[in-house]
C-alpha cells in the first residue's frame, strides 16, 4: 500500500495525506482524523527512504541516548560528544541530543525523520539483535553505530577493545604479576567478549595465570567481587571498566592492602585516583563517527573504523615496578 492508496481510501488528495503525515497545521481536524483512521486501519508506513534521498543535504544530525548514558562529570560520553562537535563546528553542522527511557524508541526516530530536518543518526549502546539497525537499514537512512555486534551489518566506529584487554595483561606482566584476577563486565555486551579475547590472548602470550570473575561494569560490583574473593591469592588485578576498578580501589583502601590495579575507560577520576587505565581515545571515536555520518549523508563511500587504544600508566601499577 502506498500514499496514493491511502488518499483514495480516505477520499482526499495525495497532498493532503502528505500534510497529515508531516503534521501540517493546514489540514482541518476532521480531515486529519479521517486520514489517520485509514492509516491506522491498514498499518501504512510512510516511505522514509524516498524522503531521505530527497533530504540528504541536511546539516542537522541526531543522537538519542538512554537517560543513563547522558553526559555526567565522570563519563566517556563527554569526550565522545566533544569529538562529534569538533568535526561539526568546522563543517557548519548541528547536533541534536535527546534522551529517552526506551533505547529502541523507533517511533521517536520516525517523528524526527518525518520532520525532514535530520540527515542521519548516531546509535550507541548497541545490542546483538538491535531493531534500530534493522529499521535504518530497511529505509536506507544514514546512521553510524558506536560499537560492533555479531552481525556488523552497518557502518561503525569502535575502540579496539581486544587490544585494550591485551595491553592490560601485558603491563601487569611488566610489573611482575603472575597470578592475575580479571574482573570482567557482564556477559552480553560485545565489549565484554572483545576485552576478554584480548585478556586470553595475552594470557597465552605471556604465560600468566588469570582467574576471571564477572561483574556488571559498576563500582558496586567491583567492590563486592573483591570483597568475596581472597584477593591475597593474586598479585595483580585488571578490571573491564574503570568503575569496577574504583570499587576494588575502595576495598583496598579499607584493608590498607594494595595490589597493582588497572581499569578500562580512562575516566577523569582515574587521573585523580592515579589508577592505570586503558584509554579508548573516545574523542577520536566521536570525531571519526561524525565525519563518517556526514559522508554517508552525502552518499559518499565510507569504511568502518577501529580506533587504536593505549594504556595510561599511573601510580596504581608503576609503584610496583621492580
Amino acid at each position: 500500500m502506498n500514499i496514493k492508496d491511502i488518499a483514495s481510501l480516505a477520499g482526499v488528495s495525495v497532498a493532503t495525506v502528505s500534510r497529515v503525515i508531516n503534521n501540517s497545521q493546514k489540514v482541518r481536524e476532521e480531515t486529519k482524523m479521517k486520514v489517520l483512521k485509514v492509516i491506522k486501519k491498514y498499518g501504512y508506513e510512510p516511505d522514509y527512504s524516498a524522503k531521505s534521498l530527497r533530504k540528504r543535504s541536511s546539516n542537522l544530525f541526531g543522537i538519542l541516548m538512554l537517560r543513563t548514558e547522558m553526559p555526567k562529570n565522570d563519563s566517556y560520553t563527554n569526550p565522545f560528544l566533544n569529538g562529534i562537535l569538533e568535526y561539526f563546528f568546522h563543517n557548519s553542522l548541528k547536533l541534536i541530543v535527546d534522551s529517552h527511557s526506551d533505547k529502541h524508541c523507533i517511533d521517536q526516530y520516525k517523528k524526527l525523520i518525518r520532520s525532514n530536518l535530520v540527515g542521519g543518526f548516531f546509535i550507541t549502546d548497541l545490542e546483538d539483535d538491535d531493531e534500530r539497525v534493522e529499521f535504518f537499514n530497511s529505509i536506507k537512512f544514514p546512521f553510524v553505530v558506536i560499537g560492533r555486534n555479531n552481525k556488523n551489518n552497518f557502518h561503525f566506529v569502535d575502540p579496539d577493545n581486544e587490544l585494550g584487554g591485551y595491553l592490560g595483561i601485558k603491563h601487569l606482566k611488566e610489573v611482575g604479576c603472575k597470578n592475575i584476577l580479571y574482573i570482567s563486565g557482564n556477559l552480553g555486551p560485545a565489549v565484554t567478549y572483545q576485552r576478554l579475547n584480548g585478556v586470553l590472548k595475552a594470557k597465552k602470550d605471556f604465560d600468566v595465570n588469570i582467574d576471571i570473575i564477572y561483574g556488571d561494569f559498576s563500582r558496586k560490583s567491583g567492590y563486592e567481587i573483591i570483597k568475596k574473593a581472597n584477593f591475597k591469592n593474586f598479585d595483580g588485578i585488571f578490571c573491564g571498566s574503570d568503575l569496577m576498578a574504583y570499587g576494588v580501589y575502595d576495598y583496598m583502601n579499607e584493608k590498607k592492602y594494595y595490589l597493582p590495579l588497572i581499569g578500562f575507560d580512562d575516566l577523569p577520576s582515574s587521573k585523580i585516583l592515579k589508577i592505570t587505565s586503558i584509554n579508548q581515545n573516545i574523542y577520536k571515536v566521536g570525531y571519526n563517527a561524525a565525519k563518517m555520518l556526514h559522508d554517508l549523508s552525502l552518499r559518499k563511500e565510507v569504511k568502518s573504523i577501529i580506533i587504536p587504544v593505549e594504556i595510561s600508566k599511573r601510580e596504581s601499577t608503576l609503584r610496583f615496578l621492580k
